[in-house]
C-alpha cells in the first residue's frame, strides 16, 4: 500500500505537534502539512491532495465542517479525503457522522485511541484503492467487450431451486444490495449475486446508464428525466418509481440526454 498523505489542520501548535509526533510512529502516513486554520487547510487540499486529514472542528474563521463544506463543493472528480475530526467539545460529535467523517477524537484523547481512529481511517482509504484498481481492471474487460461486440442478453438465476433467465431487455433498473443486485422487472424482482462494477462492464452501455453509485437504469424503461437542481437529476421509471441520481454522474447523464434530444 502506498504512503498516505496526510494533513494536520489545528489553530494549537501543541496540538499540532502531537498528532504529528503520533502519526510519525506509522511508517504508512506522510505528513505533506500542517495548517493553522481553515483557508491554510483549503489551499493545501487543493495542492496536496492528501489521502487524510485530522481535522481540528473549532478554528478561527472557519470551522472544520465549513473546511469540508468548501472541499465537497469545488473538489469536482478528485476523490473527497476521509477526515478524523479532533475537537474538545462532544456537542459536534453527531454532525461530524453526517458529514460522514471516519472518526471524531475528543480532547484530551490517549495514544491507544488516537492509533484505533488511525486504524480505522487506513482501512477506508485501502478499500477506496481497491475499489480504484477494480474499476480500472473493469474499464479493461469493458474496452474488450466494446471491441468484440459481445454483451450479456440474459441472466440465469437459481430463486427457491428454480432457475429463471432474466433478459436484459426485461430489466428496468439494477439496485446494488450489499453482495447482491436487486434485478427490477414489471412484475417482480430478484436478488443476483454480483457487484455493480461487474455488471456494468457486461450490460451495454448503449441500452443502460449507471447514474448512482447504486443504480443502473435500462434507457428504454426510463419514462422521464429531469434535472432537479444540485448535480441531480430525477428518473421516473416504468414501473413508477423515481430514482434520484448521484452528484458525480450529472455529465454522463447529461450527455444522455443530449444524444436523445438530436
Amino acid at each position: 500500500m502506498k504512503q498516505i498523505r496526510t494533513i494536520i489542520v489545528d489553530d494549537e501548535p501543541a496540538a499540532r505537534a502531537r498528532i504529528a509526533r503520533l502519526l510519525a510512529q506509522d511508517p504508512a502516513i506522510e505528513v505533506v502539512s500542517e495548517c493553522r486554520n481553515g483557508q491554510e487547510a483549503l489551499n493545501c487540499i487543493a495542492k496536496c491532495r492528501p489521502d487524510l486529514l485530522f481535522l481540528d472542528v473549532q478554528m478561527p474563521g472557519m470551522s472544520g465542517f465549513e473546511v469540508m463544506e468548501n472541499v465537497r463543493a469545488h473538489n469536482g472528480h478528485v476523490p473527497v479525503p476521509f477526515v478524523v475530526f479532533v475537537t474538545a467539545h462532544d456537542q459536534y460529535a453527531l454532525k461530524a457522522f453526517d458529514v460522514n467523517a471516519v472518526d471524531y477524537l475528543l480532547k484530551p484523547f490517549d495514544d491507544d485511541r488516537f492509533r484505533l481512529s488511525l486504524e480505522k481511517a487506513k482501512r477506508f482509504i485501502e478499500m477506496r484503492m481497491s475499489d480504484r484498481l477494480t474499476g480500472k481492471l473493469m474499464d479493461l474487460v469493458r474496452e474488450h467487450m466494446q471491441a468484440n461486440g459481445t454483451y450479456t442478453e440474459h441472466f440465469t438465476i437459481k430463486d427457491k431451486g428454480r432457475e429463471h433467465k432474466v433478459k436484459t431487455e426485461d430489466i428496468i433498473f439494477l439496485r446494488a444490495e450489499g453482495n447482491y443486485l436487486f434485478l427490477q422487472l414489471k412484475e417482480r424482482g430478484f436478488l443476483y449475486r454480483m457487484t455493480m462494477n461487474a455488471v456494468e462492464s457486461e450490460l451495454d452501455p448503449a441500452r443502460f446508464l449507471r447514474i448512482h453509485r447504486s443504480y443502473i437504469v435500462n434507457r428504454a424503461h426510463v419514462r422521464n428525466a429531469r434535472y432537479s437542481g444540485n448535480n441531480e437529476f430525477i428518473f421516473s421509471m416504468a414501473n413508477d418509481e423515481r430514482i434520484i441520481s448521484g452528484r458525480s454522474y450529472k455529465d454522463s447523464i447529461a450527455k444522455m440526454l443530449t444524444e436523445q434530444v438530436v
